[in-house]
């Protein structure tokens, strides 16, 4: 040991001033690493405003406009290293597009006039197979700038407008396919809604029901409200919302944000926001329930000395089991006809706290901005988009940014405080280890006895506890009143001293205040939606065993009574 400890202050020692003159992301705890960026084959025609999509392993262009800010009625599908252009049934420049579960494709609205005017009623569907476009039905409200997201029982959620009423609407396909059209194929409205939005978020919170919120007013300005509308019931308010406002993107589809386990019953979403002082988070939307993702650094707003604009959705690779979170160079927009940089944010949601780790680029020249898709290599892929920040003249660009192979960093001056700080860590790693071992070697010299350790490793115990919550959020076993670790285990498979260490270790709490977590958090539910519940019914339906328990544990988690805390929410 004191010769490690000798090594380790050695090093120190000797390791020059500029390597640990870290930049401000690495202050903050968040490596930096520089990333590839490849260029693929031009597009045929350049294009914003357009939807981007991978179907039966092709990556598909569909609409937008092209120069001049006009409405093109093409699609183009990347197919052995060329882009091969079709021509649609009608243009669709500012729409919305679902991938539906036969493999289809269904775009809807968009812009009816040059210069993004106008909105139409106008749908159709793109079969992958036979690369070919087929018109169907009309919404029942003309719509642009909408989302649209499939429901599991096969319908699909319809909101959002651009300059024109809002509403929710839903498409049921009877006839079984959307090739032969029979009539049985309709869009049928279902309700209004109070606060009207563009480029709304729809999210998935049972087989049958979704939560829309977010976005921007359909006039364009910023939207900061705690309002949100379910398919099934009234408006509800989301109080996470008062504080922290989701990232808004003019290209969205709602499943490539999710990570939950649909067969289960869990629907788990990320989400970008960011709050009043300009600082982004992570969010997870978990069957509706809205709480900020525990990160292991605030997400880094500064790199290479720029400020750092977030552009995208978070695009959640689930074989990877990774979200990114896409920005460029904030400065952008004061000069668009400069090289800037693309910045990817890595965000490893199967550890809590998260890991976070920077990606970035060198400047790229001709930079072409476009909310970016995740390719089924787990790359992100950025096709077309504004060239020099206008509209009338978009761009045929196609960039690659490889993260789904381990990044390459580049040797450099700028990285020498990187390889320093790795071998700071590693020594420390290793100092860490040798007093482990040294404590053991004592112990076993003084004749304590071991015991078998039924503990588990750091990666299987994030597994386990991923396991633990989907288990209480789904079978909601806590509202057992006498629920014990053992019965946890028992459901689990496992054994009490590895479900005890995972919750003590993933959570840093006991058991017990783990599952009141869980029971203070469902009354808080009940009180929300059904304030004038009777205070019995709630702690028996949310696992307390009496009311003393109750008030006790709901003052602890939250600091006010029950009361208090349905007041100021």
């Amino acid at each position: 040991m004191q010769t490690l400890r000798t090594l380790l202050f050695s090093t120190l020692f000797l390791l020059p001033a500029w390597a640990v003159a870290v930049p401000d992301s690495v202050q903050t705890g968040c490596p930096e690493v520089k990333l590839q960026v490849e260029q693929l084959p031009d597009l045929n025609i350049p294009r914003a405003g357009h939807e981007v999509f991978c179907v039966n392993g092709e990556l598909t262009v569909a609409g937008g406009h092209t120069e001049g800010f006009v409405p093109t009625p093409t699609a183009e599908y990347l197919k052995d290293g060329e882009w091969h252009t079709i021509q649609m049934t009608y243009p669709h420049d500012n729409a919305f597009s679902v991938v539906l579960r036969s493999g289809e494709v269904m775009l809807g609205g968009g812009s009816e006039q040059p210069i993004g005017i106008g909105q139409t009623f106008v749908t159709e569907t793109y079969t992958p197979l036979t690369h070919s476009f087929s018109g169907y039905c009309c919404l029942q409200r003309k719509r642009a700038n909408a989302s649209a997201l499939e429901l599991d029982n096969g319908r699909v959620v319809v909101a959002g407008n651009w300059y024109h009423d809002d509403g929710i609407e839903l498409f049921e396909d009877k006839a079984g396919t959307l090739a032969d059209y029979n009539g049985k194929r309709l869009f049928t409205y279902l309700k209004d809604v109070s606060v009207e939005r563009a480029y709304p978020f729809i999210f998935r919170t049972a087989k049958d029901d979704a939560l829309i919120f977010g976005g921007i007013t359909t006039k364009g300005d910023s939207l900061w409200s705690t309002t949100a509308y379910s398919l099934k019931g009234d408006s509800v308010t989301i109080p996470l919302l008062n504080d922290w406002w989701p990232l808004c993107t003019d290209m969205y589809h709602s499943s490539e944000s999710f990570y939950g386990d649909a067969d289960n019953g869990l629907y788990a979403y990320l989400l970008g926001v960011v709050n009043r002082d300009g600082q982004v988070a992570i969010a997870k939307v978990v069957n509706g329930e809205f709480s900020l993702l525990p990160t292991a650094c605030p997400v880094p707003m500064r790199c290479q000395g720029e400020d750092i604009c977030y552009c995208s959705t978070i695009l959640v690779d689930q074989k990877a089991r990774r979200g990114y979170l896409v920005g460029f160079s904030k400065d952008y927009y004061k000069a668009p006809e400069k090289p800037w940089r693309w910045y990817v944010l890595s965000i490893d949601y199967t550890v809590l706290p998260a890991a976070l780790t920077l990606y970035y680029t060198d400047p790229v020249a001709d930079f072409n901005v476009y909310p970016p898709i995740l390719t089924p290599e787990g790359n992100l892929m950025i096709a077309g988009g504004l060239y020099h920040g206008s509209n009338f003249t978009p761009s045929k660009r196609v960039l690659l940014l490889r993260v789904g192979q381990e990044p390459v960093v580049v040797q450099g001056e700028s990285n020498y405080w990187l390889m320093a700080l790795l071998i700071l860590v590693a020594l420390l790693v290793v100092c860490a280890c040798a007093y482990l071992i040294n404590i053991k070697r004592r112990r076993r010299l003084s004749g304590e006895a071991e015991s078998s350790d039924p503990s588990i490793s750091a990666g299987a115990s994030v597994l386990l506890m991923q396991r633990i919550d989907q288990l209480m959020e789904t079978q909601k076993l806590y509202q057992n009143s006498d629920l014990k670790v053992t019965d946890l285990a028992a459901a689990l498979g496992s054994n009490r001293r590895a479900v005890s260490d995972c919750i003590n270790s993933q959570k840093g709490c006991t058991f017990s205040q783990f599952v009141n977590f869980y029971r203070v958090e469902h009354a808080k539910r009940v009180l929300r939606q059904n304030p004038d519940k009777k205070i019995v019914d709630i702690y028996l339906e949310s696992g307390f065993a009496n009311e003393g328990s109750f008030f006790r544990t709901f003052k602890a988690v939250t600091g006010m009574t029950p009361k208090e805390w349905l007041a100021k929410s």
